[in-house]
């Protein structure tokens, strides 16, 4: 057909197109041409790269993000939160866009210390710590696993969800569900599937990259061992302190060389290097201010509670809190169970107390909440919202003081309101007073907070580890509480309840982990206290030297010690060691000295000497220890508790040492035993250990095996999936551009808090 004729054909057609070009171009047809080609650029625009110079565009990551959307249609993120940890940890990662929620967080820590995985609470808290989007993370790990050559087929993926999507979708058939994700999405059912698979692949990827470190058989061995066997003993201890009366105070010299030659050690940290544990490195350290109220004290501004406030009580919760489970029978043990809701009159009593205890708790609560307001730093005056950029003494200024706001509140309220200022706190100090110890806050999940938790985690020393459900991170001089006492909990299970108290409290001064400046160094100790009187506060005060010199007569007294240890055998075997004891607290137990108001330290002084009775006890494993480092990491507190379970192994591996690996006994037996740490001897009456049988051992191997292949892989989920991790490992970095060479994150970031 020649053009001519085509052209007298399809004429109309030909003059349509004519018209729409000559319009397209009137209107402005450049310009959208333009814009189409500036979308399409946008589109195509690098914003990253990984693994050198491979590329992410902006319509990868729309990619990514629709198929995140996909995913979650499928029930992806519901899937992996009711699998393992490393289901769970993926899930928050890929699809918890800034928080998950608390009755979660709180599962995923639970699950770390009921199974003993070696993970932190931190490691579980960077999990929401993100720089890019979720999608980013879905990329680079969908990447991962393809280049490692892990694929799921979709036959499988498909056989998996059509068992589980009707269970999500209350029943529908597989085939409904599918057709309209199909219609949203427009993609075929193949493709939806292989989006799935590509996220089974990420999870075998993990599993694999977890679980490729070999146990061996004697690290089993070990283990079986560590975990059955036990060892008891009867012995006396002869600590060297009981003896330090005796010896000469030390010279100056020897004080400065001792001193000189620990003071880079934490104390209670033993080493081949360090036997006895000296250690004169000073603890991270806080100085708080406080206002605090006795909630016996606020009883009397309060009035009973009438009679239809206890009766309005009963109604609201006589289904929740009033039901019991009584037989239907009485007379019969096996008779079924039934819910019976106590009467009116079985609970008056609890109600009343109930509702006069949450009368108090809101009258004490409402007197420190007008406390806090006077006393707020009024940062509104300063034209900033980001107290971080004030000096300590600029926020200082501008905050309300405690003696005065206490003093006005006291006499408006007709109420002892307490005000003062503490000393220079370690975690230990905070933990062993006994109102400091007590004050919690109530953080988002419910769960409470420790104050020690809170105010080591200023921003001025960060010694502790705040979570995305705890409380915010304070600040130097930002008040803290109300804070309520642990006693009066849900959590506490104590049901006397006198004696508790409210506090407000602020950092005013933090002090970092150091080494002592000399010597001579001192600080103030004191702690919150309700002491009317004038007290000596002498002894509220930590002296380096002090301990210097403690720990050097202690140290000169473990030669006393040695000697008294062996006499005190030779006498035993002759008059026995009931009669020996007796003699030897006559002789020694008047030189020890005891604090005469604590009746314990008391009784401890006069007899420092008793058979002790030491049964079935374990040897901690490395293991075991490397999992309470990992859970105690950003615990203030937990540096405490760590020494003293770590010289507790010493001490049970110094007594295995002892029994020959062929006996489970020791035939020569009274002797004694030197043990460093504690700087004491031990008289041994009776040694004996527990071990583990070979049938017992091949019985429980596989298993035992089996179990710590699981633990290791566990923990290092939290590693695996960290969100800076994964960066690193995949070399992402996002592209500079021209606007700004130091944009660090692609646009729209879904940043986790």
């Amino acid at each position: 057909m020649s053009l001519v004729r085509w052209f007298r054909k399809n004429n109309k057609k030909v003059m349509a197109v004519v018209v729409i070009v000559i319009l397209f171009g009137f209107i402005g047809g450049g310009t959208l041409l333009q814009q189409f080609s500036e979308r399409a650029t946008g589109l195509h625009e690098t914003i990253a790269y990984f693994e050198g110079s491979r590329k992410i565009t902006r319509q990868g990551l729309s990619d990514a993000r629709r198929e995140l959307d996909i995913l979650r249609a499928l029930q992806a993120d519901t899937l992996l939160r009711n699998q393992d940890l490393r289901g769970i940890v993926l899930g928050e990662l890929l699809f918890t866009e800034q928080r998950t929620s608390p009755a979660l967080l709180n599962h995923i820590k639970q699950t770390i210390r009921q199974y003993q995985y070696r993970i932190s609470d931190k490691q579980i808290n960077d999990i929401y710590r993100r720089s890019v989007p979720s999608s980013i993370y879905w990329m680079l790990l969908n990447n991962e696993a393809k280049a490692s050559g892990i694929m799921v087929s979709n036959e499988q993926t498909g056989e998996l969800l059509g068992k589980v999507l009707p269970q999500m979708y209350n029943g529908r058939k597989y085939s409904q569900i599918i057709q309209d994700i199909m219609n949203q999405y427009g993609l075929p059912e193949q493709r939806l599937l292989e989006i799935f698979s590509e996220l089974l692949a990420i999870m075998q990827y993990a599993q694999m990259i977890c679980s490729n470190e070999d146990i061996t058989n004697s690290q089993i061995t070990q283990a079986v061992a560590i975990e059955r066997e036990s060892i008891s003993a009867n012995l006396v201890e002869f600590e060297s302190s009981v003896f330090t009366s005796t010896v000469a105070e030390p010279t100056q010299d020897a004080e400065l060389a001792h001193f000189e030659k620990y003071k880079k050690f934490v104390a209670g940290d033993v080493s081949d290097e360090n036997p006895f544990g000296f250690g004169y490195m000073l603890p991270d350290r806080v100085q708080l201010e406080y206002i605090a109220v006795r909630l016996d004290d606020v009883a009397p501004l309060v009035k009973a509670p009438t009679s239809q406030e206890k009766e309005d009580y009963y109604n609201r919760n006589r289904l929740q809190s009033f039901t019991e489970q009584v037989q239907t029978d009485p007379n019969d043990p096996n008779s079924p169970m039934i819910n019976q809701t106590k009467s009116y009159a079985e609970v008056i009593d609890d109600i009343t107390q109930q509702l006069l205890k949450n009368k108090i708790n809101a009258e004490a609560n409402r007197i420190l909440q007008e406390a806090k307001t006077n006393t707020d730093p009024a940062l509104d005056d300063t034209g900033t919202d980001q107290p971080a950029k004030l000096t300590t003494e600029k926020l200082k200024e501008m905050a309300g003081d405690y003696g005065t706001t206490a003093e006005q509140l006291g006499k408006k309220h007709n109420l002892k309101i307490y005000a003062g200022k503490t000393g220079q706190l370690s975690p230990e100090d905070v933990q062993k007073n006994e109102y400091l110890a007590r004050l919690y806050l109530e953080g988002y999940g419910k769960n409470p907070i420790s104050l020690a938790q809170i105010v080591f985690a200023v921003d001025d020393l960060t010694a502790s580890e705040l979570g995305p459900f705890d409380v915010l991170r304070p600040g130097m001089y930002q008040n803290i509480g109300p804070l309520k006492d642990l006693w009066g909990s849900p959590w506490s299970g104590f049901k006397d309840t006198s004696g508790q108290i409210m506090a407000l409290v602020r950092v005013i001064k933090t002090a970092k982990a150091a080494e002592p400046q000399s010597i001579g160094q001192t600080f103030s100790t004191k702690s919150l206290t309700f002491e009317t009187d004038d007290k000596d506060d002498a002894q509220d005060v930590y002296s380096v030297r002090e301990k210097v010199t403690e720990d050097l007569k202690k140290l000169a007294a473990m030669e006393i010690a040695k000697s008294k240890a062996e006499e005190f055998i030779s006498l035993a075997a002759k008059d026995g060691w009931d009669s020996t004891i007796e003699k030897f607290n006559e002789l020694y137990g008047k030189k020890a000295t005891g604090d005469p108001n604590d009746p314990d330290a008391a009784e401890n002084a006069a007899k420092p000497f008793k058979l002790q009775n030491l049964a079935g006890m374990r040897r901690v494993s490395k293991a075991a220890l490397k999992t309470m480092d990992a859970q105690s990491a950003g615990n203030p507190a937990a540096p405490l508790f760590l020494s003293g379970r770590k010289k507790q192994q010493r001490f049970v591996d110094k007594l295995y040492s002892l029994v020959p690996q062929d006996s489970s006994s020791v035939d020569t037996v009274p002797l004694p035993m030197e043990f460093k740490p504690d700087m004491s001897f031990y008289c041994i009456k009776s040694l004996s250990v527990k071990r583990i049988s070979l049938q017992e051992y091949e019985k429980i191997k596989a298993m035992r095996l089996q179990a710590e292949n699981y633990v290791q892989s566990e923990s290092m989920v939290a590693v695996h999936f960290n969100p800076e991790n994964i960066l690193k490992r995949m070399n992402f970095k996002p592209a500079k551009t021209e606007e700004s060479e130091d944009e660090n994150t692609p646009e729209e970031s879904e940043t986790a808090s």
